[in-house]
């Protein structure tokens, strides 16, 4: 698979240990988590519903790619490197101040360098995050 944003460069899988809560019973159990990120712009690729269990299980942060989000590479549109159709832009759902690139076809969402960590919300103070996802709900604060 290449990168959407990087056309011409292949995408490198990375592996990452995750907590698996499917299985019952006191041990601690882990599977493994696949994901997909582009050597030169640092971007990543996550499968249906794996974004979901990287955030969901505070999963081992990846080695960082790059750096800080690029708005240039942010705006570039992309097709999905897993099914070829031109991909989408949409609100994270955990964090709907980041913009990623979703497939329609396959499910699958791509992140630009610097959204993931964005995405996954972290750095960012609780009140930040449900003001982003509800909006300043007003009236004086409660003592």
């Amino acid at each position: 698979m290449n990168c959407p944003k990087c056309p011409d460069t292949p995408l490198e899988s990375c592996t990452i240990p995750l907590k698996d809560r499917s299985i019952p019973g006191p041990d601690a159990t882990t599977r493994m988590l696949e994901m997909d990120l582009c050597p030169s712009c640092g971007g990543a690729w996550f499968d249906k519903d794996e974004l979901d269990f990287y955030i969901d299980e505070k999963a081992v942060p990846v080695p960082p790619m790059a750096r800080t989000v690029d708005p240039a590479a942010d705006a570039k549109p992309g097709n999905c490197p897993r099914c070829a159709r031109a991909m989408e832009k949409k609100p994270a759902i955990s964090n709907p101040a980041v913009t990623v690139d979703g497939c329609a076809g396959c499910g699958g969402i791509w992140l630009d360098a610097g959204e993931l960590e964005r995405a996954a919300a972290e750095g960012i103070p609780l009140k930040d995050r449900l003001k982003e996802m509800f909006g300043d709900l007003g009236g004086p604060p409660r003592r």
